[in-house]
């Protein structure tokens, strides 16, 4: 079951500050597009329903980063999260991420093809999905 970008949003945010993590957008995009990437490969299905792009600064779900965007550079508040199915599976890919400084998540996105891809100055093109499935399948 697919859920909307921003419920699944509001559920790591909540992971993010049960672990004492900071958080900030630019972070929790990064984060979305693996967590996006994890349940592809293993389920074959998207987490969420809301089309991804390519930005400058990475891969972006539009009306999460509107959401959240007055927060600018500062750490997001924690919210009522919805109880997610996937929790599991988005737990596993959020503690992996936790290795990695945001700048590190931006520069990793940069590099693989499914941003790379799809980027275009200025243009906020869409990340398909198929993209980003066929990228992790391949052992990326």
């Amino acid at each position: 079951m697919a859920y909307s970008a921003l419920e699944v949003a509001k559920y790591v945010i909540n992971h993010e500050h049960s672990k004492d993590r900071p958080i900030t957008n630019l972070r929790l995009q990064k984060l979305l597009y693996f967590v996006q990437a994890k349940i592809l490969v293993e389920t074959g299905e998207p987490c969420f329903e809301d089309e991804m792009q390519a930005w400058d600064f990475g891969p972006v779900v539009p009306p999460v980063y509107h959401n959240y965007k007055f927060f600018g550079a500062w750490n997001l508040m924690n919210e009522n999260a919805p109880k997610i199915s996937e929790e599991t599976r988005i737990n596993d890919m959020l503690e992996k991420c936790a290795a990695f400084s945001t700048s590190q998540l931006v520069e990793i996105t940069h590099t693989q093809k499914p941003w790379k891809d799809a980027y275009e100055k200025g243009r906020g093109t869409v990340i398909s999905n198929e993209s980003i499935k066929e990228f992790f399948l391949n052992g990326h």
